[in-house]
């Protein structure tokens, strides 16, 4: 909700295209991030809960777990330090190229510092595992607070266009120290010069799953940052404005899907060794429960959406309406399927995962690209809820037919 007030709050401003031309910075970072990104976090559940369930307590963890964690959080530093070259060189060289206004271009460094503290897999990894939940909130309310009271301070002073980006950038930057100082106990910080290649060898398993996660990570991206990267191209940034705010607005239904899989997956992992029937009773009701909640606000959006959109940002985002209610729909069928995909990972149908998500992305750009001579920007909606209609189909089939087998 401190997101979608700070974005909103822009969007009204600023008007759809400068506004636009801010989240189009934003996204690509993210898309950057998420390309130098291996999804450590799900590695060192999957691979360090029953180390630590070993141990003589979650208090006290187990070195072996300690080990595997630190090593993951090396394999993050090296690769957020390539993440941060790249957007580096990418600011010198290209961003005259390619028109990004000079004001623009100096306030977008503080990305670059951004992005070199985005080591934070392993770190938010080892939160989640020791049930240090509570910390991790403080990290998920702290960015969006800065972002609007920064974004708030900005419109008080009427401030030039950089400052929204330098405002953002700073949330961005304040989001992953906080979840690096929160996690700094367990990343075995003395060691960072040890090798990393002795401690993720004790796993076989590791380097498979790394791989299958990192592709399914920058699938991920595509209903999300990918989408918004799309729609600037095709349409503009005054189209990725308006793309961005409805797709702000059904963020609040389908970010639990993130936080849910963040806490269901390590108890996931432990059930389905130990408990076939609680796991498969737990990942169908949870299911089942969400997808009911997504149903409501979808009807509501329905009733609601343009008057909600005015609201929040002004008359020139009406037309938006529409879209919002089919991207609602397709945060709706996320929430349904949010259990599932932790379900399948702690069933080890990861590289199956993998390719329901891929033939789920293809269909969404297919959608994109054969209705935008039609119906234009709403097809994006129509295209998330595709690709969100065949990912949840084929979650409910894979872990029926997996659990069947068992």
């Amino acid at each position: 909700m401190l997101a979608l007030a700070a974005t909103a709050l822009m969007a009204r401003s600023l008007g759809p295209e400068p506004f636009g031309l801010v989240i189009l910075l934003h996204t690509a970072t993210h898309i950057l991030r998420h390309l130098c990104s291996v999804k450590s976090s799900e590695a060192a559940i999957r691979f360090g809960q029953n180390l630590l369930n070993r141990s003589s307590g979650r208090a006290l963890p187990a070195a072996a777990w300690l080990d595997l964690v630190g090593a993951l959080f090396r394999f993050d530093l090296l690769i957020a330090l390539s993440a941060a070259i790249v957007a580096a060189a990418g600011l010198a060289f290209a961003a005259r190229p390619i028109g990004l206004p000079a004001d623009l271009a100096g306030a977008a460094w503080i990305y670059v510092a951004a992005l070199m503290c985005t080591a934070t897999g392993a770190a938010k990894g080892a939160l989640r595992g020791l049930d240090r939940y509570r910390l991790l909130s403080v990290q998920l309310v702290a960015a969006p607070a800065l972002r609007l009271v920064g974004v708030a301070a900005c419109v008080t002073v009427a401030a030039p266009i950089e400052w929204y980006v330098t405002v953002w950038g700073a949330s961005l930057l304040l989001e992953h120290l906080l979840l690096l100082a929160s996690a700094a106990p367990y990343l075995s910080l003395p060691k960072l010069g040890a090798p990393i290649r002795p401690a993720l060898a004790t796993q076989p398993k590791l380097a498979p799953f790394l791989k299958a996660v990192y592709w399914q990570s920058i699938l991920d991206m595509v209903p999300r940052h990918g989408a918004t990267l799309a729609v600037g191209l095709l349409f503009g940034a005054h189209s990725a404005g308006i793309y961005r705010l409805a797709r702000d607005i059904a963020e609040v239904v389908s970010k639990p899907v993130v936080l849910l899989h963040q806490a269901i997956f390590p108890d996931l992992t432990e059930l389905w060794e130990q408990d076939k029937g609680a796991f498969l009773s737990l990942t169908w009701q949870a299911s089942a429960m969400l997808a009911l909640v997504g149903g409501v606000f979808v009807l509501a959006t329905l009733a609601f959406g343009a008057d909600l959109l005015v609201l929040l940002a002004g008359e020139p985002f009406r037309a938006a309406s529409t879209l919002l209610a089919l991207l609602l729909g397709a945060a709706a069928l996320e929430l349904g399927a949010a259990p599932l995909r932790p379900a399948s990972y702690a069933m080890d149908r990861v590289v199956q995962v993998l390719i329901l998500q891929s033939g789920a992305v293809i269909l969404y750009f297919a959608t994109l690209f054969a209705t935008k001579p039609l119906i234009g920007l709403v097809g994006a909606g129509w295209a998330a809820l595709a690709g969100a209609s065949v990912s949840l189909v084929g979650m409910v089939w894979l872990v029926r037919r997996t659990a069947q087998r068992a």
